[in-house]
């Protein structure tokens, strides 16, 4: 019997790659750590609701994603928000915005009239980079990437545009402040944003198109895998389930783990491959789910971003409601993200001293019905999303570039392609295509 293609992580991208194989008779196997398929693209239950408890939402400019979800008959499932419409912190206030056009931005009432007049660069600068400017390559975009986006918008835009359009906006979606991200990401996310970008979501949470796609593969869940051990003409696969040892010889494999446990569980990477995993950052997050027994919590908004000068250590929340079927009648469910420095200092806390330091977050905004709430959830995230710092988008291209491959490893995950859903899935096609490439 041909050895598998062994697929490290049962998440997006892990299942999107092993899916595209075993379609091309590539033999596979998916290992995953935890009990259950999914990673950070896996639905949860909480009273009586449903919780993503990473990836909030995809988007209709998701190609690939959108495409699998047809193959699998599932397309269906997909349905716009409620509510499309966004909010920012300011002032103690939330005041609702809305960035689809031009004209939204000249009506907006969280921006000055000298801020609004500053914006326009903004288009320009996207038009004259946007040769460079591809969101499912942002290794294009290296020649931009001197620069952090907090830099580069305090000295184009001002402070105001920084603290209360910028910051709350990519630090409640991608969990990083404006001083962590490449210029070149946030020319390259905004270009994605203000060409029609719409924000959907899977009826009965987005897990279900990871839960569909482990249906229909071998997934061994509850299975760490300890050390890859490339040889001449296979990868010797070391395993640990339940307190037992134990070993695995596969053909090839594909780690779709973070980028920063690559190098800890495979050491014969090649020298180029190293210097790239070493540059590999992920932000830290803990995300608390938050259920009141009152509508009255729901702004109707979709999310609400803070930022630092609001005084309150969130990045920001995403509220269920906006999702079909989420979220029981007269309920309100929603989640908050603790900021980078929060969450380090209570990533070994209990889940009730994280809950009542988030509702002490929480109080300090304009939000009725936190003296109803019923149940509440903790998700900690030591690796939630990678950070496109300045000089990624250089070490991601250099890695592309790469003279020096392992031949019998390869390897899938956001990191590679982007911080979202879509870049996980694309980067798992990728990995499969790299193996076994389609006709």
């Amino acid at each position: 019997m041909a050895r598998p293609v062994v697929v490290i992580g049962a998440g997006i991208a892990g299942l999107a790659a092993a899916h595209a194989l075993q379609k091309r008779g590539v033999p596979v196997e998916v290992i995953e750590r935890e009990s259950a398929p999914g990673g950070r693209m896996r639905s949860e239950h909480l009273a009586g609701g449903i919780v993503d408890r990473g990836a909030q939402f995809i988007a209709n400019t998701y190609g690939n994603m959108h495409a699998l979800a047809r193959e699998l008959g599932i397309d269906n499932r997909i349905e716009p928000l409620h509510q499309p419409r966004n909010g920012v912190l300011k002032n103690g206030r939330i005041v609702g915005s809305d960035y689809e056009r031009l004209s939204d931005f000249v009506r907006s009432r969280d921006l000055s009239l000298a801020s609004k007049l500053r914006l326009p660069k903004f288009f320009y600068h996207i038009y004259r980079h946007r040769g460079l400017l591809d969101f499912y390559h942002l290794e294009q975009a290296a020649a931009l990437d001197g620069e952090s986006a907090a830099a580069y918008v305090r000295r184009a835009f001002g402070d105001e545009v920084l603290d209360y359009l910028i910051e709350p906006a990519f630090a409640s979606t991608f969990t990083v402040l404006p001083e962590n991200l490449s210029k070149a990401f946030l020319l390259a996310a905004l270009k994605l944003f203000l060409g029609g970008f719409h924000l959907q979501a899977f009826h009965g949470g987005n897990g279900l198109l990871t839960r569909t796609l482990a249906e229909q593969l071998p997934v061994r869940l509850g299975t760490e895998v300890t050390r890859v051990e490339p040889r001449l003409h296979s990868v010797m696969l070391r395993l640990r389930q339940d307190g037992h040892e134990a070993s695995l010889e596969a053909d090839r494999v594909i780690m779709a783990v973070p980028g920063n446990a690559v190098a800890r569980l495979c050491r014969d990477l090649t020298p180029p491959e190293e210097a790239f995993f070493a540059a590999v950052r992920y932000a830290a997050s803990i995300i608390v789910f938050v259920m009141t027994a009152t509508t009255d919590s729901d702004p109707g908004l979709y999310g609400v971003g803070i930022s630092r000068p609001e005084g309150v250590q969130l990045y920001g929340l995403a509220f269920e409601n906006v999702k079909a079927g989420a979220v029981p009648p007269g309920k309100t469910l929603f989640n908050c993200a603790l900021s980078e420095e929060r969450a380090a200092q209570l990533m070994t806390a209990a889940d009730d001293v994280i809950v009542a330091a988030a509702l002490r977050e929480l109080r300090q905004l304009p939000l009725r019905g936190l003296d109803r709430v019923e149940q509440c959830a903790v998700h900690r995230w030591p690796a939630l999303v990678p950070q496109f710092y300045p000089g990624y988008h250089r070490a991601l291209a250099r890695f592309y570039a790469r003279p020096e491959r392992s031949e019998r490893v390869f390897f899938a995950g956001d990191y590679l392609v982007g911080p979202y859903t879509e870049a996980a899935l694309t980067s798992g096609l990728r990995a499969a295509e790299a193996i076994a490439p389609s006709t």
